[in-house]
């Protein structure tokens, strides 16, 4: 039996997060919303995380800084990052600072099925183990 697949959503762009909130819900992943890195951080220290969506605009860091963090604080969670910038040279940036993959908006949801479930491969939930009694 697989324990609950979680997923962090870092972005302060409402609209965005409810579309991807939705997705992962039907794909039976929790999202776990929140609008900054700082906030990102607290939350990481008391959670498990399969994999971590992050918008290219956050309040308090840049994306380099918000990749560096997410990654050398997650461990083996895949880091995507989501944005309203659909362009060749936005999507190299972020691949080149460490994401895993990139999401534009606006949303096509087969593809970010596609990119999520991917991520989950590279990630997936643990399993639970169960122990029995002789």
């Amino acid at each position: 039996m697989l324990k609950p697949c979680q997923a962090l959503i870092v972005s302060v762009d409402i609209v965005s997060c409810r579309q991807i909130d939705d997705l992962l819900v039907r794909l039976g992943v929790h999202p776990v919303i929140c609008t900054s890195l700082s906030d990102a951080r607290s939350i990481i220290e008391e959670q498990t995380f399969q994999f971590i969506l992050c918008s290219d605009e956050l309040p308090d860091c840049n994306l380099r800084t918000a990749l560096r963090v997410l990654s050398s604080s997650t461990g083996d969670a895949p880091v995507i990052v989501i944005s309203h910038l659909a362009d060749w040279d936005a999507c190299m940036k972020a691949l080149g600072a460490g994401a895993f993959d990139y999401i534009a908006y606006p949303l096509d949801s087969m593809e970010a099925e596609r990119i999520i479930r991917l991520a989950l491969e590279k990630n997936p939930p643990p399993r639970k183990v169960f122990q029995t009694t002789a």
